[in-house]
């Protein structure tokens, strides 16, 4: 086994590196991406990789070096970080978005050994200098595929968020609609249709507020629709995530997980935060009161709706049918 001799205030510039860029999250342990596991000893700790961490650190691997001093940094810095605290490191879920984007599996096979290879070919003092500053450059790894396993799939999450968002573009779209109309529809439609989702629902006071800007820069409807189909992994990434820390007091495992998207640290942080009443911090005492008074009206207990994949995918159509209308109608009005 490699050992690597880290001095004190290293470790801690190191840890202070990752408290201060804020990548790394936990509902207890880290609900601010402030990492404490003081009160959590002795439990396996197991870290999921977000799509825009490892797209760097694959290519770093790939080619040696990167140009963006910031990203390197905090690669290195989580390499060094996890190794010294035997944190596992996974990669699963954003490896299957990049197989389901690709629309194959082989991109992502090399990926994954890619990402297995880096924990065995490098000593620990190269990840602990690139952390440092002190390295900017590392060998690259070549590999062919050993073994092929399925990513190019659609999990059930991803097609549930996907159907969400062709909802929410629709409602966002809808020029009829008051900002207070967009919210309350969709919290009625996701009662009736859906399984809810507190980060969808963070989500869409976010985006809804202008503090998330998902359609912004979109100019045709396929651009409409591939904003939502990133944000749908997006939110699949911490629906997925939350069913594994919901079980984690059996797994005795913590599921921590990493990325740099300021979007899901938002919605992350603030469907976490007790202390914050998002709608009104997002649009005011008044507009807010409303919103969480009809959640309450709307949120009853009830029986799950129906969930087959088949029903789901016939909602995808529907309401994919639907948005195109709402756009064209919206684009038509703005010419």
């Amino acid at each position: 086994m490699d050992t690597v001799r880290i001095k004190e205030s290293e470790l801690r510039q190191i840890t202070l590196f990752i408290i201060d860029t804020k990548i790394i999250f936990h509902p207890v342990i880290s609900p601010n991406g402030f990492p404490d596991f003081s009160n959590h000893q002795g439990i396996k700790n197991i870290l999921i990789l977000d799509r825009n961490i490892l797209t760097p650190m694959i290519g770093l691997l790939k080619t040696g070096h990167l140009k963006d001093d910031h990203i390197r940094k905090i690669i290195g810095s989580l390499m060094v970080w996890t190794q010294f605290n035997n944190i596992s490191v996974t990669s699963g879920l954003a490896l299957s978005e990049y197989a389901y984007h690709k629309g194959r599996e082989a991109e992502a096979n090399l990926e994954r050994d890619l990402f297995l290879k880096a924990f065995n070919n490098y000593h620990p003092n190269i990840w602990l200098e690139i952390a440092l500053g002190r390295r900017k450059t590392i060998e690259p790894l070549t590999v062919d595929a050993s073994e092929e396993f399925s990513y190019n799939k659609e999990y059930d999450h991803y097609k549930m968020h996907y159907l969400e968002m062709l909802k929410i573009a629709q409602y966002y779209f809808d020029q009829s609609l008051s900002l207070e109309g967009k919210i309350t529809r969709f919290h009625r439609w996701v009662y009736d249709n859906l399984i809810l989702c507190g980060y969808t629902i963070s989500y869409l006071a976010l985006l809804t507020g202008g503090r998330i800007n998902t359609f912004n820069k979109t100019k045709n409807f396929d651009q409409v629709i591939s904003q939502c189909k990133n944000q749908a992994w997006d939110l699949s990434y911490l629906s997925l995530w939350s069913t594994l820390y919901d079980n984690e007091p059996e797994s005795n495992a913590n599921y921590l997980f990493a990325t740099l998207d300021k979007g899901l640290k938002q919605i992350f942080m603030l469907t976490h935060n007790e202390a914050i009443d998002l709608h009104s911090e997002i649009f005011g005492s008044n507009v807010g009161g409303r919103i969480n008074q009809s959640m309450h009206d709307i949120f009853k207990p009830r029986p799950l709706p129906k969930m087959s994949i088949e029903h789901i995918d016939e909602m995808i159509g529907t309401e994919f049918s639907q948005l195109e209308q709402t756009y064209n109608s919206t684009t038509r009005q703005e010419i």
